[in-house]
């Protein structure tokens, strides 16, 4: 065989193996829901309603987008300026039926970036009978840099299945 002969048969082996690869990776297919995934696993867009946890007033809304992954870790972003905190990551549990349970942190900063402490949140979901919406009940806990309670916020939120 040539030398040019014999670049063919590496080339086509080199293109096999590295699709194989991707495959194998996860980056050849889309992701198909497993028989045992949990109905909330996913991407979900809310609208959350800020309110005063006292009177139930209306403070403002935003919107949020949050990953629900597989096993049970959660990862969430939302309309914030993005300078006044850090990344959002937490863990959801399902409770009875339709109900879950969300906890999730993320970190704070000042005007000037330093680091102002961390805010916690918990998320009492329930999950619609069509499994493509939900709705909260949330519960925000902003700490100082020692990890003291600062003060406390209250929301609503209602969400709507991405994919």
């Amino acid at each position: 065989m040539t030398p040019s002969g014999l670049l063919r048969p590496v080339a086509l082996f080199a293109v096999t193996a590295s699709t194989t690869l991707l495959i194998q990776a996860g980056g050849g297919t889309a992701a198909q829901p497993a028989a045992d995934a949990d109905p909330i696993e996913g991407v979900w867009d809310f609208t959350v309603t800020r309110r005063d946890c006292a009177s139930g007033a209306v403070l403002g809304t935003q919107k949020a987008t949050s990953v629900f992954h597989r096993g049970g870790t959660f990862s969430n972003d939302n309309s914030t300026a993005p300078g006044t905190h850090g990344a959002m990551f937490g863990s959801w549990k399902r409770g009875s039926g339709s109900a879950y349970s969300v906890n999730m942190v993320f970190m704070r900063f000042n005007a000037d970036g330093t680091l102002a402490g961390a805010q916690k949140v918990q998320r009492s979901m329930t999950l619609a009978v069509d499994g493509n919406n939900i709705a909260s009940a949330v519960v925000a806990r902003t700490l100082d840099t020692a990890g003291v309670v600062t003060a406390q916020g209250c929301a609503s939120e209602t969400g709507v299945r991405v994919f």
